[in-house]
């Protein structure tokens, strides 16, 4: 059997050290940016009925969550939560979901304003938030969304 050179345990330290960091942070270390937009929604909200159970950050795939649907990229593009008695405030991060084409959120009890980040959603084609109690005038961001069929 051929002696370790000192470059081969190196790189066995280096793997072993980076596995046991992943699993001791409270994240997983490949979370995208659309898992941490839509944990942040999830968490400025309450959710009596827990209808966002599935919402996990462990589940790195939010394609497999409940009330969300995926294009065939992986990326989120509708979110279904309406008549699910949350409440609380819209996310700012909302706007951190590109792909995004369909934000049903009607009749629940959600309040505050809507975001101004809702203008960064190009591919918006329906925002549903009427029986909602928000507060304040629609963002203009909103006048730079040219797929928005449905307000």
């Amino acid at each position: 059997m051929a002696a370790s050179t000192p470059s081969t345990w190196i790189f066995v330290c280096c793997l072993v050290a980076g596995f046991v960091i992943c699993n001791l942070l409270s994240t997983p270390c490949h979370a995208n940016e659309e898992v941490d937009a839509l944990i942040d929604v999830k968490n400025m909200m309450h959710d009596p009925q827990n209808v966002l159970q599935s919402w996990d950050p462990f589940l790195v795939d939010p394609c497999t969550w409940f009330h969300i649907t995926c294009d065939n990229n992986g990326h989120v593009t509708r979110i279904d939560l309406a008549l699910s008695g949350l409440s609380g405030t819209l996310s700012p991060r909302i706007g951190d979901l590109p792909n995004l084409q369909y934000l049903h959120l009607f009749r629940n009890l959600l309040s505050g304003s809507l975001p101004a980040s809702l203008g960064k959603l190009k591919n918006l084609i329906a925002l549903t938030v009427n029986g909602n109690k928000f507060t304040g005038n629609i963002p203009t961001s909103i006048t730079q969304l040219s797929h928005l069929r449905f307000l």
